[in-house]
């Protein structure tokens, strides 16, 4: 046998003896999983079982949607089981269609509300000229106009989510209507999978329904929360508490990120925001604002602040997820930046555009910059799914932290508040489940005022834009 005739031998031997030592080095962390009491090294590269899954549920259900061109389930996490729920209206072809024409009429909207931020610039630098206002007149029509558009399609696509999604969930849950009065709303967490992480599931409803059918919405049955994964929500419930999470009063817990970045306009809801914070934390606030909200100062922040308040300007690219990030003074905070950091904080809020979207081509992957922080150590992140209205962000950002949690009072708008002091990371969906819900109550009293005033019906003047946005990632 001459050497050619042995080289496919050896071959074969040696990717034996890799496959042989790949068994040993997976048992070796399996081995020092059981060793230290880690249960995500001790099952290393082994398929949950249903006893592992089911620990996600212990404070709520979880629904993990799957997409498929054989069959699309939820498949919900209850207790102590594990059911499939087949979900026949949901096929690939027309969540994709759905997708597409959401995510288009969101980049028109975007494009609209820049094109005005950008016509706006020589009026703030003092030009009068006739064709100045004249621009701004054409811009804010078109502005006007995507902005229509995407209230249609929105309205249109939360009722469809409704229908095929989050009715079939709720009803199979139990959750058929409010809450008893002086009992909470149970939680939700969504684990959405392929282009359905890109949709909004905690705003399925229909929310053009007339007066008595205001519970055919997810916001008034179930408090929701999303997850990247089953264990990720697993392995956020069981990591420590920084020390300082419960808000220690002689040392700096809150960091507030206000920068100006160079060739973008300036957000009026910095001094609104700033003030908010001030309200809730006084002197536990640390503020990095314009030349000092550097890349590098906020990641050294970061890493000594067990809470975090961005209100800045942000971008998602959907053909590359990973290179998106929040604008800083002197460039990107990346979802790539992000993810190399380890951190030990308990809260951020990402008052920015375009936090919580993933990308198209690896949909299944969920990096977003809101994922990026939560796997990068913050428990509880809000973040939001499209180019939100600064100041609807500012009024997000008053209620969430001067309003009260929930409770034992079932969310319900009007309830009472309470002073920043009192705040815990650990309601963060619930206060922002009530703040979005008091935004939807003032916007629902003027459509009303709206349809008094010029007839019509209460769904040629809804507002799903301002709030919808907004959601919450973690335990």
């Amino acid at each position: 046998m001459d050497g050619g005739e042995q080289r496919p031998a050896h071959a074969v031997d040696q990717r034996i003896a890799l496959t042989r030592r790949w068994d040993e080095l997976v048992e070796e962390v399996r081995q020092l999983g059981r060793a230290r009491q880690v249960p995500y090294l001790a099952d290393f590269l082994r398929p949950p079982t249903a006893a592992s899954l089911t620990v996600a549920a212990r404070e709520g259900a979880v629904a993990v949607l799957n997409l498929s061109e054989d069959r699309s389930d939820a498949l919900l996490l209850v207790d102590d089981s594990v059911r499939s729920l087949p979900l026949p209206l949901v096929t690939p072809d027309e969540v994709t269609s759905r997708a597409t024409a959401y995510l288009d009429c969101l980049k028109a909207l975007e494009t609209a509300g820049w094109n005005l931020q950008r016509a706006m610039v020589p009026f703030t630098r003092g030009d009068r000229k006739r064709r100045v206002f004249a621009r701004i007149a054409r811009a804010r029509r078109s502005l006007s106009d995507a902005r229509d558009k995407a209230e249609r399609e929105l309205a249109g696509l939360t009722a469809w989510l409704w229908d095929a999604i989050a009715r079939p969930v709720l009803d199979d849950l139990g959750h058929c209507g409010p809450a008893a009065p002086g009992d909470p709303l149970p939680r939700l967490w969504w684990c959405p999978t392929g282009l359905l992480a890109l949709l909004p599931l905690h705003a399925a409803g229909r929310h053009s329904e007339e007066e008595g059918e205001e519970y055919r919405t997810v916001l008034d049955r179930v408090v929701s929360s999303y997850t990247p994964t089953v264990r990720a929500l697993i392995s956020a419930r069981g990591r420590p508490r920084p020390p300082d999470a419960a808000g220690r009063a002689d040392s700096p817990d809150m960091l507030f990120v206000a920068p100006e970045p160079e060739g973008l306009p300036r957000l009026p809801a910095h001094e609104a925001d700033q003030e908010s914070l001030r309200s809730a934390f006084g002197h536990r606030l640390t503020s990095l604002r314009g030349e000092e909200a550097t890349v590098e100062a906020v990641l050294a922040a970061l890493g000594r602040h067990p809470r975090a308040h961005f209100s800045s300007h942000a971008a998602q690219r959907l053909d590359s997820p990973g290179h998106g990030g929040i604008a800083l003074r002197d460039g990107l905070l990346t979802v790539h930046d992000l993810v190399k950091e380890r951190f030990t904080g308990e809260f951020a809020f990402l008052s920015a555009c375009q936090t919580a979207v993933g990308g198209v081509q690896l949909a299944d992957e969920a990096i977003t910059l809101a994922a990026a922080l939560h796997f990068a150590g913050f428990r509880h992140v809000i973040g939001t799914l499209w180019s939100v209205q600064d100041s609807a962000a500012s009024v997000i950002t008053r209620d969430f932290y001067t309003a009260g949690a929930p409770g034992d009072r079932a969310a319900e708008p009007g309830a009472g508040e309470t002073s920043g002091p009192g705040f815990d990371p650990a309601d963060a969906a619930q206060r922002l489940h009530r703040a979005v819900r008091e935004m939807r109550e003032r916007d629902r009293a003027l459509a009303r005022q709206r349809q008094e005033r010029r007839g019509g019906t209460q769904s040629d003047h809804l507002r799903l834009t301002t709030w919808v946005p907004f959601i919450h990632i973690g335990p």
